[in-house]
């Protein structure tokens, strides 16, 4: 064991941060059909009371992959949600006041599962549409447009939509999901018969219930179904 002195410095150090290096996270979730991304409103430093996304600088203690998940749990309090890098932004001029390059990283949550709160350096923290996405920090809202982007092509292969969606949810919803994320409209009847052959949901055997109109089915997803036609080459073609 190091004596008292040496392990101070220590934690110390491995608290540093890189000041080059950073993470942004564009947070998705679905309202009402709407896809919206989540936004911090910065409590100090240079960028006090400005709107971002949720990010931070690298620390020398935590690798790479695991700062998207610290970054969500201290600015939002959201834990163990999906997370992807989907680009990485390195343009000299993109911070005024230094150069800094970012690892971006998407992730997905059923916005009905969390209840946010404003954690270390955010005052406020709040759902906007992705339409409707205000000015923000540096290169912030490059990083929104790129990260729908990537999004959209991922969602074009793999299912990964259900992290937005309830635990069952009805074929509907599921149609609903795909439309938003990618603003377009599938033929209704063309998409339901090819998503129940595919065999990656399963009928639940509950309806849903307080509905003004005959209760749909509920279903669920199937990731041991999927993973198995995926091990095979499969990739989910909706059209």
């Amino acid at each position: 064991m190091l004596p008292d002195s040496n392990r101070s410095r220590t934690s110390v150090k491995n608290e540093v941060q890189l000041s080059t290096v950073s993470v942004d996270c564009v947070i998705f979730g679905l309202e009402a059909d709407a896809l919206k991304v989540l936004l911090v409103q910065h409590d100090s430093g240079v960028m006090e009371g400005q709107w971002a996304l949720p990010g931070d600088y690298i620390r020398n203690d935590i690798d790479l992959e695991k700062m998207p998940g610290m970054v969500l749990s201290q600015l939002t309090g959201l834990d163990n949600v999906f997370v992807e890098l989907f680009d990485v932004m390195g343009k000299v001029d993109r911070v005024s006041h230094q150069r800094v390059i970012t690892a971006a990283y998407f992730a997905l949550i059923n916005t009905e599962k969390y209840e946010l709160k404003t954690g270390l350096g955010a005052r406020d923290v709040k759902w906007v549409d992705i339409h409707n996405i205000p000015a923000l920090i540096y290169d912030h809202n490059e990083i929104i447009k790129r990260g729908h982007e990537a999004l959209k092509l991922k969602l074009r292969r793999e299912p990964i939509g259900v992290e937005l969606l309830p635990k069952l949810f009805t074929l509907t919803q599921f149609q609903r999901m795909y439309e938003t994320i990618l603003d377009i409209t599938l033929d209704t009847r063309n998409f339901r018969k090819k998503i129940i052959k595919e065999g990656i949901l399963q009928d639940s055997g509950q309806k849903e219930v307080n509905v003004p109109y005959r209760a749909p089915n509920l279903y669920s997803f199937d990731a041991e179904k999927y993973d198995e036609l995926r091990s095979q080459g499969y990739f989910l073609n909706i059209y």
